[in-house]
């Protein structure tokens, strides 16, 4: 007979169990789910069950191989997972990697002291290892972020640099590309052209160089940089490259995110039909991958294109609907990013003010400085009529 074990637990959890026969219904739902988790959301019901069937070895051998495509593709919902993992349950190597997830998931949240202080804390336990280099960079990289988003960009600079040396030296070209591109946003914010355009073009050396499909996550984000400095030509030939690669590989995640890039690509030369059919074909793309933090991302972008054609009744739709997809998921920064566009598409004047006030506090709760001084500026125009 076929059923859904998973559907018998959540009855019988409301009732009194003893722990044998919770431990039982758990593991049954672990075999059941084992062979069916093609989707995040049965990737993320595997490991809730497994957590709880007391198997904490599995359950931190699957924290370590799935844990980071999960919450790369916005699913917080695995932190509930790992605050109730205990560090003597698992592998010392284990618990550093749950830590590290757990530290992403902060920084996604816009939690950053908090993801500091667990980075800290996986940091020293990778240290002990002996084999801590690439932790360590990967590591680096994510603080560096947090510390640009803060509006400390030199000091971010610096630990990308430092993190870049590792991925060269370890021979990783994956996180090298991603390093370089995200130094280029910070000479970028410091209106340094030529440096911005030398680490893309690092990057497009390690395109060129490298047989490898990993890279085709750094060349969306590179033709997506290239687009925002006005090399449309160079921007265009990675966007359908990137296009292509992702349909040859059934990737429909990365080429969901390749559609955005070229319909940002038409928005800016002036072809808003296409531009529309893009992001649309995105987002229908990434509801099927359940990609939320992309789809909110790409929603953004989609507003744009509808408010420069004059479509803004749809635009700000498509705002509000993102925005409570947000609020669900806790992405405080693009939470902040929805009730900035939302007060800058609002018909009048006093819904404006109010959009962008809450956007206001949330970017001052959150210390992003350089938002903060952007909505303030958007503020003022909206007094100023």
């Amino acid at each position: 007979e076929m059923y859904d074990v998973h559907d018998l637990i959540r009855e019988f959890l409301s009732r009194s169990l003893d722990a044998t026969t919770r431990d039982e219904l758990h593991g049954k739902a672990v075999d059941w789910y084992r062979a069916r988790r093609s989707q995040p959301e049965e990737q993320i019901e595997f490991l809730f069950h497994l957590s709880n069937s007391g198997d904490a070895d599995e359950l931190g051998r699957e924290i370590e191989s799935t844990g980071a495509e999960l919450v790369q593709t916005g699913h917080i919902e695995l932190l509930g997972i790992l605050e109730a993992l205990q560090e003597e349950q698992v592998s010392e190597e284990a618990w550093a990697v749950a830590l590290e997830l757990k530290a992403n998931i902060f920084s996604l949240q816009g939690r950053w002291d908090e993801a500091q202080e667990v980075y800290k804390a996986a940091l020293e336990i990778f240290a002990k290892s002996g084999d801590d280099e690439l932790p360590r960079a990967r590591i680096l990289s994510s603080q560096a972020d947090i510390s640009v988003t803060q509006g400390d960009l030199e000091g971010g600079l610096e630990m990308h640099r430092e993190a870049l040396e590792s991925f060269i030296k370890l021979g990783d070209s994956q996180g090298a590309a991603r390093t370089y591109n995200n130094m280029g946003v910070i000479f970028r914010r410091q209106k340094d052209t030529k440096r911005s355009l030398e680490v893309y073009e690092n990057v497009e050396e390690l395109l060129d160089s490298e047989d490898d499909y990993t890279l085709v996550e750094s060349r969306i984000i590179l033709a997506a940089a290239l687009l925002d400095m006005g090399e449309m030509e160079r921007a265009r030939e990675h966007a359908f490259k990137a296009h292509d690669e992702t349909l040859a590989a059934d990737d429909m995640a990365q080429h969901a995110r390749a559609r955005a890039v070229l319909g940002r690509f038409y928005a800016k030369t002036d072809d808003p039909e296409l531009a529309l059919h893009h992001y649309s074909e995105a987002l229908e793309r990434l509801a099927e991958e359940r990609d939320q933090h992309a789809a909110v991302e790409i929603t953004l972008l989609l507003g744009e294109v509808l408010v420069d054609a004059g479509r803004r009744e749809e635009a700000l739709e498509q705002y509000r609907d993102a925005l409570a997809l947000a609020e669900a998921n806790d992405y405080r920064m693009l939470i902040g990013e929805l009730l900035s566009r939302l007060g800058e598409a609002a018909p009048d004047k006093s819904r404006r003010m109010e959009y962008l006030q809450r956007s206001l506090t949330v970017f001052r709760e959150l210390g992003a400085q350089d938002r903060m001084r952007d909505v303030q500026a958007k503020v003022h125009r909206a007094l100023m009529g």
